[in-house]
């Protein structure tokens, strides 16, 4: 049961004095010279990782400077840094920080389905050093999301595997992210418990997530990364509503029509009858059916006062779509905040969020194909586009994120970058982050020999789930398309953040269509449509992954 009104107030007071510490040396730090806290913060990591044997071998100490940083050791990908991260996976310790690894949270791959990336309390810190300045401000600002619980969607859900060598893979709660002393409190104040996200099957969780929600009549605030997640949830209530009136009518938790029932531990949170949240879930659904989403949403959640969310890139659609939902809602752009460490934090009076500066020691490649110079934090340009290149405090080193943003500005003494989106050699629908060189090792591995087969992003009209479509000759595999839609889908969940979504239900199942052509013919299409749309044919790019949507409707119209 959730706590009073007062109660929460009284929790959410407790919470904030918790972020206070960190809260006061961000405001320091963003009257301070750029430069000078950012040799402090690569200080601060270097005094952490020497003895380490990434150190020893790069030649960095404890009085490593930046620009003798900077020449011992080299801009890396993931895999530079994999055999060492392997090591630690086996069990090896002071590998890249003298610092015990905690754990690994698992992340998007680019040229495999996931990729681990080690956590130790300096890193746990370091997401602190952002995320308690952006809830302060946040809590300081907006008195209407005080007294009542919130919505949380940190991480995907994990399956409490260990590696090899013992190490955990994944957080036990998401409230972990935000520290040991706030769990406690932020676990009371959360409106769907971890323990209903890590249970069940994709439709089990999610069923009785909605149960949870529909239960918080007082709801604040959801918090959550990409905005058709919620959508999706949205869609499942259209679906399931006469089973969750029924739930929320006699306090009970049965969803075994959709799977089985829910053991006693997480079913407890539904035990009191709600007899009128069960007829207004009624009247909202007729009002939800009839395309009044604002309706159905003020309805359900009278109180919710804003929406912490992704807007911009990929993500910017589904915000849209979102925004029909809750037109009244304040709205916040959530920062950049990647498995590997903090970059931006939202600040209520910046433009845009602003450079996390004490959470790592980045750098910034300049240009969206990374063809110009690297630059500090202090030296960027207002305009000016660069791709993240961090070094952090769980031991990733000069670490290409992949990630592209543009300068708008300053905040204080701070810069202001807006999320631009994932290197052109990444699609991302609903935060999966598929990536050209996954594509490709995923097609080497099926049965066959895909020479011109790619696969697109699709993006129906709504309702309709938006997914990937896998075109290629038939002359290239000796398979039907079910057959090789199911390979593809199980390869596509290697990603865990494509399996998340998956279960979500924000992506529909992959699909395939195998076309009565040849090889050659088919990169002809593909010509005749990049010809069609006013592109020149001598800079097209035919790679594996297309970026361009609507593939299966031109294809039709072709055969």
């Amino acid at each position: 049961m959730q706590p009073s009104e007062l109660a929460c107030s009284a929790i959410q007071a407790l919470w904030m004095s918790t972020c206070l510490p960190e809260t006061f040396l961000f405001k320091r730090a963003a009257a301070k010279s750029l430069k000078t806290v950012q040799t402090e913060v690569l200080r601060e990591i270097v005094a952490g990782s020497a003895g380490s044997e990434f150190s020893r071998k790069h030649g960095i100490t404890g009085n490593t400077g930046v620009a003798e940083f900077r020449d011992r050791v080299a801009v890396n990908e993931y895999e530079d840094l994999q055999p060492w991260i392997e090591k630690i996976a086996d069990g090896a310790e002071n590998v890249l920080s003298r610092e015990k690894v905690l754990m690994f949270e698992e992340t998007s791959g680019s040229t495999s389905g996931s990729r681990l990336i080690p956590y130790t309390n300096a890193l746990q810190k370091a997401f602190n050093r952002a995320l308690h300045p952006w809830l302060f401000d946040l809590y300081s600002h907006l008195p209407a999301i005080w007294g009542g619980p919130a919505y949380w969607v940190v991480t995907p859900r994990t399956a409490g595997r260990k590696t090899s060598g013992g190490v955990p893979v994944g957080f036990a709660a998401d409230s972990d992210y935000f520290g040991r002393w706030a769990r406690p409190l932020i676990d009371s104040l959360m409106a769907v418990s971890d323990k209903v996200k890590n249970y069940g099957s994709g439709q089990i969780w999610r069923y009785l997530t909605l149960l949870a929600l529909l239960r918080s009549d007082g709801l604040r605030l959801i918090s959550l990364w990409n905005p058709t997640f919620f959508i999706a949830l949205v869609n499942d209530v259209n679906e399931w509503h006469e089973e969750l009136a029924a739930d929320l009518r006699d306090g009970t938790c049965h969803p075994e029509k959709i799977g089985k029932s829910a053991p006693a531990e997480v079913a407890s949170f539904c035990a009191r009858p709600m007899p009128l949240r069960a007829k207004l879930l009624t009247s909202a659904v007729t009002a939800l059916r009839a395309g009044r989403r604002a309706e159905f949403a003020s309805m359900l959640w009278p109180k919710l006062a804003m929406i912490s969310s992704w807007t911009e890139a990929e993500a910017a659609s589904g915000a849209a779509q979102l925004r029909e939902y809750f037109p009244q809602q304040i709205w916040q752009s959530k920062g950049l905040l990647a498995t590997e460490g903090a970059v931006t934090l939202p600040v209520m009076s910046a433009q845009t969020p602003v450079l996390a500066a004490r959470s790592a020691f980045f750098e910034f490649e300049e240009g969206e194909e990374g063809c110009g110079d690297l630059k500090l934090a202090h030296e960027l340009e207002t305009g000016g586009r660069y791709r993240v290149i961090m070094t952090t405090f769980g031991g990733l080193y000069r670490y290409r994120l992949h990630d592209i943003v543009e300068m708008c500005g300053w905040w204080r003494r701070l810069p202001c970058l807006a999320f631009i989106g994932k290197e052109a050699m990444v699609c991302d629908l609903s935060g999966e982050k598929l990536s050209a060189a996954h594509i490709r090792a995923i097609l080497n591995d099926l049965p066959g020999k895909f020479v011109s087969a790619f696969v697109a992003p699709e993006k129906p009209m709504a309702p309709a789930l938006p997914g990937y479509l896998l075109v290629a000759s038939r002359d290239e595999t000796s398979l039907r398309e079910p057959e090789l839609a199911t390979a593809l889908e199980s390869s596509l969940c290697e990603n865990i953040h494509y399996r998340w979504s998956r279960e979500a239900g924000q992506l529909q199942a992959a699909r395939v269509m195998l076309l009565p052509v040849s090889p050659d013919q088919l990169i002809q299409l593909r010509q005749k449509r990049v010809e069609e749309e006013g592109c020149a044919l001598s800079t097209a790019k035919y790679g594996v992954l297309s970026r361009q949507s609507g593939w299966a409707n031109w294809l039709n119209r072709q055969f």
